[in-house]
């Protein structure tokens, strides 16, 4: 992990070169769809209701990747599960990603429901970022991943419905 300055007592400007793994596995399933023939795809074919909602969905999701990968916690190693928190809230982040590969799975083989898209392929992605930031001690990302939740719901809840 790389530490360029200081910003606050124990938050630096880095970066977290494990943050660009987590971030490619989470957009897994974007690389993989134009391999896929799907006879539809809801979430591809989705138009933009709000202008508004899907800027502010759009910022707090890149603002998502840009804090884990360079705001890094002053006493933090490139890989730690020393203490209990660490592991349950690692753990946390893995079953989140677990559970989105298993939507995606559902997904590609035609189950496109609703219920399906919003709690597997919306909400777990924020709450996986949530929980890498809790793991990390990266506060502001675990804040930016409960904005990012609300507002991803709600620009894919308005769009679909």
């Amino acid at each position: 992990m790389v530490r360029w300055f200081r910003l606050t007592q124990n938050q630096y400007f880095g970066f977290f070169a494990l943050g660009l793994f987590f971030f490619a596995l989470q957009e897994l399933p974007y690389i993989v769809m134009p391999f896929l023939s799907l006879r539809t795809n809801p979430l591809m074919e989705m138009q933009d209701k709000s202008a508004i909602l899907n800027v502010i969905e759009k910022v707090f999701g890149v603002s998502c990747i840009v804090v884990m990968l360079f705001l890094v916690r002053g006493d933090a190693t490139w890989f730690s599960l020393g203490t209990r928190k660490e592991i349950l809230c690692f753990i946390a982040a893995m079953l989140a990603i677990a559970g989105y590969f298993i939507g995606w799975i559902f997904y590609f083989h035609g189950f496109q429901s609703f219920p399906l898209i919003l709690c597997c392929l919306v909400a777990l992605p924020p709450i996986y970022y949530s929980f890498i930031g809790l793991w990390r001690g990266n506060y502001v990302l675990a804040a930016l991943g409960g904005m990012f939740l609300a507002a991803h719901i709600a620009n894919v809840w308005n769009n679909l419905k």
